[in-house]
């Protein structure tokens, strides 16, 4: 099978791509594949305007459309430099098409030849969570984070699927997220998730606190050796759920953006302590960003961007302190994962 050569392209089939790109950004799927195709009848072999038909067809649900030609695409511009995004279109028409399993083996063929393309990592994820495998969808959208740990949806992900029965790591990859993507439909989603996971198990009474401990927080060897294991970092952090309305709390922190930022210092200090010990991807990956963030003192700036949306005093924090706020997202940029 041969290779196509890429020559310089023809200005007409360039104009209409383009066209066709304003269409598709403005959700004129149908308009846009109008113009990619009279784009082909000029240059049948024009990359873009055949990829760009291809991810027109999967967002306008042409689902067997698209996975044909995605598989042309893939046959025809095999040495192509970008042509790793259409196995993610591939895999993601498949996946929309009930075929499960033939999209996992789309982007298995697609990282075999992309394996640091973290795109293709996160859409197999999002395949298995279809597929209700939790445990295969948080490793792929993990690794999708070692190439990419500013990927707003794999943070995301990552949170709702560890929600329930590991809220450390859950807590830390909303709280990235919502630093990525602070406003948003998700955003809200993420935001009353870290509530419910900070306020688990206490239960307010009147001027009464009550704390719920659960028995896996207490004794349970086994599983404190396992690898992403938070449990006793999770006791310390439900007692500190409970302290909101005391007055140690009150004389420390008014707002509850600086209260969330109290707890989140107290919990990053203990992560310090139990890096040593700690095992697995969590561990590696999000503590020492956590351990950075608070020796440059942008808990604070975090906080109040998680709050950003729900709080009016955080939403002024955030206005007064525009500077601190530009220079946390300059080294957010810049940090390496």
């Amino acid at each position: 099978m041969f290779a196509i050569g890429f020559a310089q392209r023809n200005e007409d089939v360039k104009r209409l791509v383009d066209e066709g790109i304003v269409l598709h950004d403005k959700g004129d799927y149908d308009g846009a594949l109008k113009k990619y195709d009279e784009a082909l009848k000029i240059d049948t072999n024009d990359f873009d305007a055949n990829y760009e038909k291809s991810l027109s067809l999967l967002c306008a649900k042409k689902y067997d459309d698209c996975i044909v030609l995605s598989n042309d695409i893939i046959q025809k511009f095999s040495s192509h430099p970008n042509i790793r995004q259409a196995y993610s279109n591939l895999g993601s028409a498949l996946d929309d098409a009930r075929r499960q399993d033939e999209a996992i083996k789309a982007y298995d063929k697609g990282l075999e030849k992309f394996p640091d393309y973290y795109l293709l990592h996160f859409n197999k994820g999002l395949t298995y969570m279809r597929m209700k495998n939790y445990a295969d969808a948080a490793e792929s959208y993990n690794t999708a984070l070692k190439y990419n740990g500013l990927h707003a949806s794999s943070n995301y992900y990552v949170g709702t699927i560890l929600q329930d029965d590991n809220r450390i790591p859950a807590l830390l990859a909303y709280s990235v997220f919502l630093a990525i993507e602070p406003q948003s439909e998700r955003s809200k989603k993420a935001f009353d998730a870290i509530q419910e996971i900070v306020y688990r198990g206490v239960k307010k009474e009147g001027n009464n606190t009550g704390i719920s401990i659960s028995m896996d927080m207490l004794d349970n060897k086994k599983k404190k050796k396992a690898e992403n294991n938070f449990s006793d970092i999770e006791l310390m952090f439900t007692l500190l759920g409970s302290m909101d309305n005391s007055n140690g709390m009150d004389s420390l922190a008014k707002t509850p953006a600086d209260k969330f930022d109290f707890k989140l210092q107290l919990l990053i200090n203990s992560l310090e302590i139990n890096l040593k010990t700690g095992k697995g991807f969590y561990w590696e990956h999000y503590v020492p960003f956590f351990i950075e963030l608070k020796k440059k003192n942008y808990t604070n700036v975090l906080s109040h961007i998680i709050y950003y949306s729900a709080d009016k005093d955080a939403q002024v924090w955030a206005n007064v302190n525009a500077e601190k706020v530009r220079e946390f997202y300059d080294w957010l940029q810049n940090y390496q994962w």
